[in-house]
């Protein structure tokens, strides 16, 4: 009979130990991966926003995934540090032999608004290099 009763006390507080851990986790910087690093220098800071390095970690993972990934049309979210974006990638078109996408990234900081587009080409072994 004590058995049943740890277990039924164990499966009754996961729920609530699992939400400490995931909001610490959401909290952690993500490893930023070669390929997310190769987006480097295509986030321009700009008098109302300039990205924390959490936050713009944050946002070249979010950029990367939808430019390898993403929906046309279909915004990747991203929030970091106060800085909340979204990234919306277009259709995938060709120049010579690379593939190319254009995307869409809007980031919020408070009333700060700022919009950035940008193209990057995939290279090699799914590295994306900004173009513009």
């Amino acid at each position: 009979m004590p058995k049943i009763w740890t277990t039924c006390l164990v499966a009754a507080a996961l729920p609530f130990l699992s939400g400490c851990l995931t909001s610490a986790a959401r909290n952690a910087p993500e490893p930023l991966s070669d390929r997310a690093a190769a987006l480097r220098g295509s986030i321009t800071p700009t008098n109302s926003v300039k990205l924390s390095p959490t936050a713009e970690q944050r946002a070249l993972l979010a950029q990367y995934q939808a430019l390898q990934f993403g929906s046309v049309g279909q915004a990747v979210p991203w929030e970091s540090d106060g800085f909340k974006g979204e990234i919306t990638p277009t259709q995938l078109y060709r120049i010579g032999s690379q593939d190319c996408r254009g995307y869409t990234h809007v980031i919020t900081r408070g009333s700060s608004k700022v919009r950035q587009v940008g193209s990057a080409c995939r290279t090699g072994a799914d590295l994306w290099t900004p173009v513009a």
